[in-house]
């Protein structure tokens, strides 16, 4: 096959390359880029970085390519290493393979059902503490529940009340309110690095803030993994399979911090999106929130969500799909070529960078029919098609898919299940809800108001 260069997209300036147009309009830049073919030339500073928006070469990148042609790397991934070091999610193909069989047990689906029962417990207490007439911004509150999940069954799965009081237990909340207080300085600042190569080392107030962020995450999360690599006691969570207790210590401290800190982003920061986007989407779609409020009644009746409904609320994950969709968490990755090699006919030197955007592959009007618009019963077996499915990857595909997601997407059922159940929202008059894009992309102005249910 011929093959040539990508074609360069247009309004690159001297120096800063196409960080202007993406400061300005990053969404709108990176759908633009779309119609200038399957592989896109941009410019980062200097440095030249392919764009994939073909959701079939893609697809080619994170599963055939994995580990051989392409490896985690690039512009993305090169400044999130500086936040969550090597974890699972920014390792390299080697390193990666050993630590997410490691992993795989904590979230294993047996595991799920009694998940389920303390997904429910955060999701009462937060939404018990509700008044009517109350009105709450969506992503804090959701962020809440996101916070107390974490804490109870990743970082200290407690058995009973008695155990979530323990020092371990308070130490572990601390620690994930601690990152939380810093994650939007830490993903703002690591944004701009992205965009703009070389900005690090300017001496701005960003940079300044930045420093003394990570140096409070660090200490708050590196005082619980020392507690709990001297504890070894077995909680059977996140931790005890990173320091088992029947064995010699395998990993290092800092390799613990390492796994953790991806952990308490990846465990707050999406699912707290996920559910502030999905209630504001029900919100102005008064139909889907009536049919997704019966088909809890018709399961639930007066009874708590378990495990075992969550297969009988096949429109909740409709919803939940169409939500991530439109508006997934993680909306732009990278990948670095480990060889010369080709995509669509075009040459990509080995050490290139390359993007791509979930939130543009999901908007491609060529794959999703009206793709600006919310419309659940696309994900109903008899109309999705199989291209469908392969350009929907809010979680990735392949090797490097989430090992998260059927824990994520059971948390975001049991929250919803709870929360509508007990409240009727509805939007504050005048709110305005944005994208705020940093490394993920997290809704700002999700403002409701809450009504209580009769039932």
């Amino acid at each position: 096959m011929k093959t040539g260069t990508a074609p360069a997209a247009p309004g690159a300036l001297p120096l800063i390359g196409h960080a202007g147009r993406l400061a300005r309009d990053r969404l709108g830049f990176l759908e633009d880029l779309r119609a200038l073919g399957p592989v896109v030339r941009i410019r980062l500073g200097r440095t030249p970085v392919y764009v994939v928006n073909s959701p079939d070469l893609v697809q080619r990148m994170l599963v055939a390519g994995n580990g051989v042609e392409f490896d985690k790397g690039g512009p993305f991934f090169d400044q999130a290493t500086q936040l969550v070091g090597n974890g699972l999610s920014t390792a390299p193909a080697g390193p990666h393979r050993p630590m997410r069989a490691l992993l795989r047990p904590v979230f294993a689906r047996h595991r799920l059902p009694r998940h389920t029962e303390r997904f429910r417990d955060c999701a009462l207490e937060v939404s018990s503490a509700w008044v009517p007439g109350q009105v709450i911004d969506a992503y804090t509150e959701m962020k809440r529940l996101a916070v107390a999940v974490l804490a109870r069954t990743l970082f200290l799965a407690p058995e009973d009340r008695q155990a979530v009081e323990a020092v371990e237990a308070v130490e572990a909340v601390e620690a994930v309110e601690a990152v939380q207080r810093n994650v939007p300085l830490l993903l703002s600042a690591l944004a701009t690095r992205m965009m703009v190569p070389g900005s690090n080392r300017l001496p701005t107030l960003e940079n300044l803030r930045y420093a003394r962020a990570a140096r409070e995450t660090r200490q708050a999360v590196g005082a619980m993994v020392r507690r709990r690599m001297s504890d070894r006691t077995d909680h059977g969570d996140l931790m005890s399979a990173l320091v088992p207790p029947d064995r010699p210590a395998i990993h290092t401290e800092q390799e613990v911090y390492d796994q953790v800190i991806t952990f308490f982003i990846g465990g707050t920061e999406t699912m707290a999106g996920l559910l502030s986007w999905t209630l504001h989407l029900l919100t102005g779609h008064p139909r889907e929130y009536e049919r997704l409020e019966a088909e809890l009644s018709a399961v639930l009746g007066d009874r708590p969500v378990t495990h075992q409904d969550l297969q009988r609320l096949p429109h909740m994950r409709r919803v939940l799909n169409e939500s991530l969709r439109l508006h997934p968490p993680v909306w732009l990755l990278s990948r670095v070529t480990l060889v010369d090699t080709e995509l669509a006919g075009h040459r990509l030197p080995a050490g290139a960078g390359v993007l791509f955007s979930p939130y543009s592959l999901h908007r491609d009007p060529a794959v999703f029919a009206g793709p600006e618009r919310f419309d659940p019963d696309r994900w109903l077996d008899a109309r999705v098609e199989r291209r469908q499915r392969e350009a929907f990857m809010p979680f990735g595909a392949g090797a490097r898919r989430c090992i998260g997601d059927a824990f994520g997407l059971a948390e975001a059922q049991v929250a919803l299940a709870v929360m509508l159940r007990r409240w009727r929202v509805r939007a504050q008059p005048g709110s305005r809800p944005e994208p705020l894009l940093r490394m993920t992309m997290r809704p700002q102005g999700v403002r409701l108001v809450l009504d209580r249910r009769a039932h």
